[in-house]
């Protein structure tokens, strides 16, 4: 199939991937990038919001939401090289880590009584700001990598500091964010491969007509929910409320509140 029968044509985002265009279907841009956005990031966000914040608190609720939110506006942009698709991709990615940054900053606050108050409110400010200079320079890709860079190197350096230095979480937290990290920064390395070199990426990965995005979708998406539980752990840690580790499907680590088993009597 020629580009010229692409229905979403002429595309309007700042960026393509190296996904052959139109290589199965009329209608979708990138299949495979497509359905992996779906399956590798919005399937952790259920996971967590059906499963996980055994604390119940909004701020993980939210960004459980915000994860699925970004695996449905990445399967837009793949399957329609779209700017409106491609704001609702990458905006959310820094909503995201802005509120595992908040995440982790208040991890040890009472319930009830955050450690900054006016945070959520200067927060909600800040990510205006950054939307509307986003729509006024959305052409420029370099934009928004770099803030997302920024405040990912920023992420980094909290969770360094708060689960690697200082313990926050124990070991449990420990472990849960290092293979976040592996699974992250491995995806990202290969994301990389893809967006600098496509042709290396369609010749190791080019099952189908797939490339090294369809990996950078499920480590991404894993790497940024192992993370959030690796916070909610030190969370139930800092508040004293007793959790532990359970897995969906024997595979997908989810917290959960360990519950007293009720003492049974002789009649």
């Amino acid at each position: 199939m020629i580009a010229s029968d692409g229905y979403w044509l002429p595309h309007t985002s700042s960026i393509d991937f190296c996904e052959t265009n139109y290589a199965h279907l009329n209608s979708i841009v990138e299949l495979h990038n497509t359905w992996s956005s779906l399956a590798g990031i919005s399937f952790f966000g259920l996971i967590g919001f059906w499963k996980g914040n055994p604390t119940r608190e909004i701020r993980y609720s939210l960004a459980y939401v915000i994860l699925f939110l970004i695996g449905v506006g990445s399967a837009g942009l793949h399957g329609t090289l779209h700017w409106i698709f491609q704001s609702s991709d990458e905006l959310p990615m820094i909503y995201l880590v802005t509120v595992m940054n908040f995440m982790a900053v208040e991890f040890d606050s009472p319930q009830g009584k955050p450690k900054y108050p006016k945070l959520p409110s200067i927060l909600f400010i800040l990510l205006l700001v950054n939307t509307l200079i986003y729509y006024t320079f959305q052409h420029l890709y370099l934009v928004f990598v770099t803030t997302y860079t920024a405040i990912t190197f920023y992420h980094f350096y909290l969770i360094y500091n708060l689960i690697h230095k200082a313990k926050g979480g124990g070991p449990l937290s420990q472990k849960l964010s290092r293979w976040s990290l592996i699974s992250y920064i491995g995806s990202f390395l290969l994301w990389l491969v893809d967006m600098f070199h496509c042709e290396l990426s369609s010749r190791l990965f080019g099952t189908a007509g797939m490339t090294f995005h369809v990996v950078w979708h499920f480590g991404a998406g894993l790497g940024a929910y192992l993370g959030m539980v690796a916070l909610e752990n030190c969370r139930c840690v800092a508040l004293g409320i007793p959790c532990r580790l359970n897995y969906v499907y024997c595979l997908i680590p989810v917290l959960e509140l360990v519950h007293d088993e009720p003492s049974s009597k002789d009649d």
